[in-house]
């Protein structure tokens, strides 16, 4: 990842602190470190963001984000009975509009002591989100079919975990569709992995725009948009 404004990318200092989180999750442990976690996890991902948005100015879906779009690392321990005070990952989203929308498709990162992972689409959106997608799916399958097809040509593929056993209600007469798999699926989302090699290598910022732009398809599939 380039330098920016003086930046360095992720380092040891980055994989020892979360490896440290994991174990002493607790206040007064994050209190004394809350330095390293600006300087090793909170500024190089900042930096991270801001070389991907430049990167994917011109790409089919151009995705942007800042710090904007980091999601904090405490957690919201209010309604859960893990009463751990802090995520042992940190994260971020890249989206259309710059912010933390996700109806227009996202670009998400998590980083952790091990690495982490990327992924790309939409996230569980809501019924009424979520209709005309499946939608387009039935009165063009062929175009559908073409966006998976894409997806395979980059070893990417719709992950299927979160996938209703039945047909979704209102879709019953289409059991026999042609891209039925599709039309049971409640997260439109492909991923890849962050090694932890690749989280320390110089083309860390590289590899991820190379994952957005062959997720291209499906983004603008979500987005509504056809072939660029």
């Amino acid at each position: 990842m380039a330098d920016v404004d003086g930046t360095q990318g992720f380092t040891s200092d980055t994989v020892a602190f979360f490896t440290e989180l994991e174990q002493h999750n607790d206040a007064a442990w994050f209190d004394a470190h809350r330095g390293t976690y600006k300087s090793c996890v909170q500024a190089p991902l900042a930096a991270l963001l801001e070389e991907l948005t430049a990167r994917l100015s011109d790409a089919p879906v151009p995705l942007r984000g800042s710090r904007a779009t980091m999601f904090r690392i405490n957690r919201d321990v209010r309604f859960s009975k893990d009463k751990r005070p802090y995520n042992t990952t940190a994260s971020a989203l890249l989206t259309p509009s710059g912010t933390k929308a996700e109806d227009a498709g996202l670009l998400y990162l998590q980083i952790g002591s091990e690495g982490g992972f990327m992924a790309a689409g939409l996230h569980s959106p809501a019924p009424a989100r979520l209709a005309p997608l499946r939608d387009r799916i039935v009165e063009a399958p062929e175009d559908f079919e073409q966006v998976v097809e894409d997806l395979g040509a980059a070893d990417l593929a719709l992950g299927t975990d979160a996938q209703l056993k039945t047909m979704p209600r209102g879709y019953a007469e289409h059991a026999e569709h042609p891209q039925a798999w599709a039309l049971r699926l409640k997260t439109f989302i492909v991923q890849r992995p962050i090694t932890a090699e690749l989280l320390l290598s110089d083309d860390l910022a590289e590899r991820v725009e190379e994952f957005a732009r062959d997720a291209a398809p499906l983004l603008m599939f979500v987005a509504g948009r056809g072939d660029a």
